[in-house]
């Protein structure tokens, strides 16, 4: 089979063999992805070789006895000799991470592989004597075949997420990933919104889960991220003014009433000159769908990078099914299986029903508006609500969390602007813009990056 990608391929299965000869505990966790005949070269041998010595009891063995084995079966030579040997030995630039290169390996492997059923195919349907159904039903035969190796790649073995664990403790940085929504308080509960993870934020009518959705997308592409904001229910033009006008003190009413003067419009401009490089995309497209949703997120991953998605609300979506409910459920998976697809936090606005304003207190999970699955796939969920309808507090409830504990905390719009601050920071009046947030730790390793 011919390599499309041979100096890709190479590199990956070096950093793979470097891994199991530093430590020849990972070859358990590459052996569960990967055999030998997803290699390429003389690795594939030396593949081979090392998982027929740690079979015979080699688990533990160095690098003497495996050149020993390699020559007791006639194999150094056919491996490249010791300077092949030495030059994987040096080669730690590579992290010891063998899971994931043997799933990067297996995806090139099963590439080659549908490469060749291509040509194959190609070549046989010259022949007018070929059968083209036994043609189709072999080709079928073979690439469902290969399909099913590479959804084996979503399988992991118990060592393997053990060796991940552990990995994850002993790196510096994060590599999890995720991101900080910004909001102080919503960062002390949650932490980061972890890559793969589905989080609702759900208020009735005018209480503002737009405003969440909107200061929390911005914070986060001023932290350098690429974020994706679909908004059903806003132009963007109105977003614009909300996160123009919150971070130069203008009235975002006033903006849309073109009330302002010179002086507010050279502010705005000045302003303006932050969001240059911004990597906050706005959809405003109130044609909708799950499938047009996930198209766009694929291909912003593929072009730009993308770091978080947002969709504004999931109650003026597209639904093809008969039910509202059920439209709104497939949404939910729809989504949930987006944010593991493209390991991004998924972020959706969704309404309360009328059921959460009759409630005494808090609106609860179950008053999420359509669609008790929204609840279910939901790894985290923010529900605002405000005991008094004309009272400036809200309160954030944080009333599904996964890695934390659920509780309420008290905010407020900091008016003029829409954006969220505690309800006992100073006012505007009494501080400079959002000056309670500069420098604020929020005991997760990270913090807000001090712009709101």
């Amino acid at each position: 089979m011919r390599d499309p990608h041979p100096e890709q391929t190479e590199d990956i299965e070096t950093a793979l063999l470097y891994s199991i000869l530093i430590d020849r505990q990972q070859i358990h966790a590459a052996r569960e992805i990967i055999s030998a005949d997803d290699m390429t070269g003389t690795r594939r041998r030396l593949f081979a070789e090392i998982s027929d010595m740690v079979d015979g009891g080699g688990d533990h063995a160095d690098l003497t006895q495996l050149v020993s084995h390699l020559r007791s079966v006639d194999a150094l030579g056919a491996v490249g000799g010791m300077a092949r040997i030495a030059k994987l030995m040096d080669s730690s630039g590579y992290p010891p991470n063998a899971p994931t290169y043997a799933r990067q390996i297996k995806n090139l492997a099963n590439r080659r592989r549908v490469a060749a059923l291509l040509r194959k195919a190609s070549a046989e349907i010259q022949d007018p004597m070929t059968s083209l159904d036994s043609l189709l039903d072999s080709l079928i035969r073979d690439a469902t075949a290969t399909r099913a190796t590479e959804s084996a790649r979503g399988e992991v073995s118990a060592y393997e997420a053990g060796l991940l664990a552990i990995e994850h403790l002993e790196q510096e940085s994060d590599s999890e990933g995720g991101v900080y929504s910004g909001i102080p308080a919503v960062d002390e509960c949650f932490g980061t919104f972890t890559n793969g993870s589905l989080t609702t934020i759900a208020a009735r009518t005018s209480v503002g889960k737009s405003g969440v959705c909107v200061q929390s997308a911005v914070n986060i592409a001023m932290d350098g991220k690429k974020v994706l904001y679909f908004s059903l229910e806003m132009p963007s033009i109105e977003i614009a003014r909300r996160f123009l006008g919150n971070d130069a003190g203008v009235c975002s009413q006033q903006m849309a009433n073109r009330s302002v003067d010179a002086s507010e419009i050279a502010k705005l401009r000045n302003t303006l000159d932050r969001y240059r490089e911004l990597g906050l995309f706005i959809n405003d497209s109130s044609q909708q769908s799950a499938s047009t949703v996930a198209a766009s997120a694929r291909n912003k991953k593929a072009t730009t990078g993308l770091d978080a998605l947002f969709i504004d609300h999931i109650g003026l979506v597209e639904y093809p099914e008969r039910f509202r409910s059920d439209g709104i459920a497939n949404f939910s998976r729809s989504m949930k299986r987006l944010a593991r697809e493209l390991e991004i936090p998924v972020f959706m606005a969704s309404q309360i029903n009328r059921e959460g304003d009759k409630a005494e207190g808090c609106p609860k999970l179950s008053h999420i508006a359509d669609s008790t699955s929204v609840e279910a796939d939901s790894d985290n969920v923010i529900i605002l609500y405000r005991p008094k309808p004309l009272d400036p507090e809200t309160i954030f409830s944080f009333a599904k969390v996964r890695n934390g504990r659920i509780g309420r905390h008290a905010m407020r719009m900091d008016l003029p602007s829409t954006w969220f601050v505690d309800a006992d920071a100073p006012t505007r009046e009494q501080t400079t813009p959002h000056d309670e947030f500069l420098g604020y730790d929020t005991g997760f390793g990270g913090g807000s990056n001090g712009s709101f």
